[in-house]
Parts: C-alpha cells; structure tokens; sequence
C-alpha cells in the first residue's frame, strides 16, 4: 500500500512539474476580427507611457503617454487613455517608459484594438520574465530532489 502510495506521489510530482514552465495565461476576452485598426480608431499615434494609474477601487486604468508621432486624429503632445485593468476584461497591459503605437476610440483602448508594443524601454518585463524563469527553474529543482530523495529512500514494508 506505501508502495503504491509513494509510485502516485512520485508520478504526479513529474506530470505536475513541468506545469510553471508551460501554463500560459487565460484569455477570456474575445475580440471580433476582420477590421482595419487604422480605419476604425478615432486616434492613432506612436507614444512612450509617462505613467499607469490603476487605484484599486475602480476596473479600469488610466495611461498617460507623451505623444511621438500622430497617425489618426489629434491628440495634441501629450494624451490620457482608459483600459480595463485586467486581460479578462480586454484590458491592455502597458508599462511605464515603453514605445506603443495605440489605437483609440471614445478616449479608451483595448487589447482588441491592435495596440502594439515597438520597444521596451523600461526592464520591467524583463524583470517579471526573469523571475518566471528562476521561479519555475527552482520549482523543478525542489520536485527533482524530492523524488531522488524518494527513490533513495524506499520504505520497507510493515
């Protein structure tokens, strides 16, 4: 019975393991296609992200961007923008110092709208995908020793 006990422990650690590695994120919003972003915005333009402000009690953000370049519209040298906070809800992730073109429409933008992000100008993200990486380097170091550590030590029956 330990035996069988210790095989299942064993074998859900190796199926459960490689799970931070390959987990990619829910998306539960869902975009209509077939559109021109260009043709669809209001505003269009080319803009590095001043600053992000989501307070925690409403659903959406606020980016304010320093404006570069104009492709649709007039936004003027700076321009506010509203998105949702969370992906679920369309909202798109921009960060603080990162190059975007950004398509608008009635002052807010989406992840449906076909931002792009051109450059990152800031290591925030690299900083979260270093972390990724040593997070899900260390969980497989911890689930590698746990199973040597079971095979090497077998219990005898009683």
């Amino acid at each position: 019975m330990v035996s069988l006990l210790r095989r299942v422990v064993v074998l859900l650690l190796l199926v459960l393991a490689p799970l931070p590695v390959v987990a990619s994120p829910a998306w539960a919003c869902s975009c209509a296609g077939g559109f021109d972003r260009l043709e669809r915005a209001e505003l269009a333009f080319v803009g590095v992200v001043e600053e992000v402000d989501g307070d925690w009690i409403g659903p959406d953000t606020e980016v304010e961007f320093a404006v570069e370049s104009v492709l649709k519209g007039d936004p003027g040298k700076r321009v506010t923008l509203v998105t949702a906070k969370d992906s679920a809800s369309c909202g798109y992730e921009f960060v603080e110092g990162g190059r975007y073109q950004v398509y608008s429409v009635g002052g807010a933008t989406s992840s449906c709208d076909g931002n792009e992000m051109l450059a990152r100008m800031h290591r925030e993200v690299e900083d979260r995908t270093r972390i990724f990486w040593v997070g899900s380097v260390f969980v497989l170091i911890a689930v590698a020793g746990g199973v040597s550590w079971l095979i090497r030590h077998p219990r005898k029956p009683q």
